[in-house]
């Protein structure tokens, strides 16, 4: 992969990282309003995402390296708990992938 395609690539996806973190921020915000603890610990991966795309556009890439990491492990560890639940979390497949990737091109 070319440099400029690799910059591109972690741009974009921190651009989607920070489109996944505002859901989980917006929602984390409103837990914390109604003082629901467990509420906000449920959307830190939210959170997680979207310092992680925040820090991709700043070019912090060993931070986000690391995050990345943890992002996947996070969404993996969510989607393989759903899927022993019977349910197919498709977002969260989709976000433990893209973390893979980021890290790829970090």
């Amino acid at each position: 992969m070319s440099k400029n395609s690799k910059d591109l690539t972690r741009i974009l996806i921190s651009l989607i990282f920070l489109a996944y973190g505002i859901d989980g921020f917006i929602a984390a915000l409103q837990s914390l309003a109604d003082f629901n603890i467990a509420g906000v610990l449920a959307c830190a991966l939210g959170v997680l995402m979207f310092i992680t795309g925040i820090l991709g556009l700043c070019r912090k890439n060993k931070v986000c390296r690391i995050l990345g990491v943890i992002i996947c492990v996070l969404s993996a560890a969510q989607f393989v708990m759903g899927l022993l639940g019977l349910s197919f979390g498709t977002q969260l497949l989709v976000q433990a992938l893209l973390a893979w990737i980021y890290f790829d091109v970090n």
